[in-house]
């Protein structure tokens, strides 16, 4: 191989591998990116279920709102505290941990197939400024899922505040407390 041929084959085995380099990088942004927006879907469920409920609770007199207030606040924060994204959790135990395992298995190769398909025809440069968007919406997903996470975590704080309250008073604090929760403006 002749000097000349040498380099113009060093320089197109550098820019491919560079271009490969981005694409990994890409592949682990967009697999991150799907992680999170499944789990903000999840921590979106869990306040539109609260929401729900509350609204269920209305139609109930003041005794039983009062058992179903705080039930609701119980089963929002355990849906928290069991959130199936996380490993070592019961749900991530046994035969519905497999099969929510093998469906997520499944979305992330069909979406690692679209990716591919889209960017084989995209340029490095295209890459990484796909990547720049991508870690753009990583950022906002986790600060949306931190912000649900934050809400749900102070839910848990002043209910558990609220135990040394008087049945009477600890009923208007759980419904404000839940009206904080599926009102707030940041969900």
């Amino acid at each position: 191989m002749s000097f000349p041929s040498l380099i113009l084959a060093t320089a197109t085995g550098d820019r491919s591998a560079g271009r490969d380099d981005v694409r990994r990088e890409n592949e682990q942004i967009s697999a991150e990116l799907d992680t999170l927006g499944r789990e903000h879907k999840k921590l979106k469920q869990i306040v539109e279920q609260l929401t729900r409920d509350y609204e269920d609770s209305k139609s109930y007199d003041p005794l039983r709102r009062y058992e179903r207030l705080k039930g609701m606040i119980k089963r929002t924060i355990m849906h928290l505290k069991l959130n199936p994204d996380e490993p070592n959790t019961i749900q991530a135990v046994g035969v519905g941990g497999l099969v929510q395992g093998c469906k997520d298995f499944s979305h992330q190769a069909e979406s690692a197939r679209r990716r591919e398909d889209k960017y084989a025809k995209l340029s490095r440069q295209e890459l990484q400024q796909e990547n720049v968007q991508l870690q753009g919406q990583v950022r906002e997903l986790r600060r949306k899922c931190a912000i649900i996470r934050d809400v749900i975590d102070n839910l848990q704080k002043h209910f558990d505040a609220s135990k040394r309250q008087p049945a009477i008073q600890r009923y208007t604090m759980l419904k404000t407390m839940v009206k904080n929760v599926i009102h707030d403006e940041l969900i």
